[in-house]
């Protein structure tokens, strides 16, 4: 992974974010509409995880030391699990204000006119834009974090968008529950996320086999001096992968013999697959 340029990409969705709050606090503080200046607010809520990905990025970067030994890199699925964290948060959250409007008689229901409307649309073209670029960036970075902050930024883009159809479906004469109908669609669409962000960093954390053994077989036997090959384990995360494995030598041989296919080994898996980067290999008469 490279890890300057994952941090580059928080700190510029880190003050796409801030952009985004910022306009919605400023809306909603001068409009009067409480639900806008919520929204702000949790958007400003959103900026906080990219600092929570950059420190987790900062930390997992560090290279092995005597008290890591396999490095730090697991900070990053650490970090993302703190983003789930937010994203279950934001869904209590919208829970909460979903029954304050349907049980308080005296609830602030969004009042939106065309710059209203406008601003909002803005800022989710934004909030999208965010989303799908940092997602992308993940992918390409293989990076857990990225892309477990774009599925949160993903679900406030949703958040935002719902709080506009609320509005406009109320506006064309439809009663006022359905703001509450769509913000609960809202809610299982965020658990959704947080259950995809457990998902990937839980793997990592409880380190789930990552390769195809059966793949991994027949490189190795490929190899001039194996006879076989058993008891593959693999761990880490998909860029950074460690591979624990036996393999079966003629029991005639040398030991520096022995120690050679070790290393003949070694390449040709990290010839094959590339995201295997630390490899012990256990040869067996």
């Amino acid at each position: 992974m490279d890890f300057k340029e994952t941090k580059r990409v928080l700190l510029l969705v880190l003050a796409l974010n801030l952009v985004v709050a910022g306009a919605k606090i400023l809306l909603g503080f001068f409009s009067g509409a409480l639900s806008i200046l919520s929204d702000g607010i949790h958007s400003l809520f959103d900026g906080m995880t990219n600092v929570v990905g950059y420190i987790g990025i900062k930390i997992a970067e560090k290279p092995a030391d005597e008290s890591h030994p396999y490095g730090h890199r697991k900070y990053e699925a650490i970090a993302s699990q703190v983003i789930l964290i937010f994203l279950i948060i934001t869904a209590w959250e919208i829970i909460g204000s979903v029954f304050e409007r349907i049980f308080s008689s005296s609830a602030i229901q969004p009042e939106i006119n065309l710059f209203t409307f406008l601003i909002l649309f803005l800022c989710v073209v934004i909030d999208a834009f965010t989303a799908r670029y940092e997602y992308k960036k993940g992918e390409e970075l293989k990076s857990t974090i990225l892309k477990a902050d774009a599925l949160h930024t993903k679900s406030h883009y949703v958040t935002t968008g719902a709080v506009i159809l609320g509005a406009l479906l109320i506006k064309i004469g439809l009663p006022a529950i359905v703001d509450s109908i769509v913000a609960f669609f809202v809610v299982a669409f965020v658990i959704k996320l947080a259950f995809e962000i457990f998902k990937e960093t839980s793997a990592v954390l409880s380190d789930k086999a990552l390769l195809n053994i059966e793949k991994i077989k027949k490189i190795v036997e490929s190899v001039a001096g194996v006879k076989s090959c058993h008891k593959i384990r693999t761990r880490g995360d998909a860029n950074h992968v460690f591979l624990d494995i036996h393999i079966i030598v003629a029991p005639d041989i040398f030991l520096g013999e022995a120690h050679d296919i070790c290393h003949k080994v070694c390449r040709q898996l990290q010839k094959e697959i590339p995201e295997i980067k630390d490899i012990t290999v256990h040869p067996e008469p």
